[in-house]
């Protein structure tokens, strides 16, 4: 789960640079959990029944809900207008006096989706045009380094879970991915050689693993 105060930051940052070069006039942020679940939704400018009807029913319905392109890896922006809309959704619209949305999809380095942002343009407006595309697609892009520094500690954390390590093993480990020998380690942590062994041991069978370079292999993606 991404942090609250990361999500902040971030979706402020990212909608400050969209919001320089074109308008909209509502959004809704939300994040990922697996394909069929997102959640912690916020949301400007959207009325609240619309939110929930299209949560409780027509999301599914939604030809560019990141149900519909969870494994599209390569895509970072969706467009609805370059979409058919079945009867439901586009009654839905209608309804709603919505025009066109722009789905954005921030993805972790193996190409899941972990967070959901959804620009709405209403009736009175224009569709996004294709140049508004590919500048959210560059916008996606240019945040990729700083997003992908927080989903890799994410990572990292889930795999350190997964493994059962202990405080000690953890900073051991990190030492070695950063290429430190044991000789090292131990000088660095005020430790015995054999100490710093042990913990090397104990990593190599939590994880099935024989040797510093497949260490290096499974950690440093």
């Amino acid at each position: 789960m991404l942090n609250h105060q990361f999500i902040t930051d971030f979706t402020q940052n990212f909608m400050q640079q969209v919001s320089r070069v074109f308008d909209f006039d509502g959004y809704l942020l939300y994040s990922i959990d697996n394909i069929n679940h997102a959640y912690n939704y916020q949301n400007f400018n959207i009325p609240a029944q619309s939110l929930t009807e299209y949560l409780n029913h027509e999301v599914e319905n939604d030809p560019v809900s990141f149900m519909k392109h969870y494994h599209h890896k390569e895509h970072n922006v969706e467009l609805l207008s370059e979409y058919t809309c079945d009867d439901h959704y586009a009654d839905f619209m209608q309804r709603w006096k919505l025009k066109d949305t722009a789905e954005i999809f921030f993805r972790k380095r193996n190409g899941e989706p972990i967070l959901g942002l959804s620009l709405i343009r209403e009736q009175d407006s224009q569709i996004f045009t294709a140049q508004e595309k590919n500048m959210l697609d560059a916008f996606c892009e240019l945040s990729k380094k700083y997003f992908f520094n927080q989903t890799d500690k994410l990572e990292i954390t889930n795999i350190y879970e997964l493994y059962h390590f202990t405080k000690k093993e953890i900073v051991v480990l990190n030492l070695i991915l950063k290429g430190l020998n044991n000789q090292t380690i131990a000088v660095h942590l005020n430790s015995s050689l054999a100490t710093i062994k042990t913990h090397v041991q104990h990593i190599y069978q939590k994880t099935g693993i024989n040797n510093r370079q497949e260490i290096m292999l499974k950690f440093l993606k």
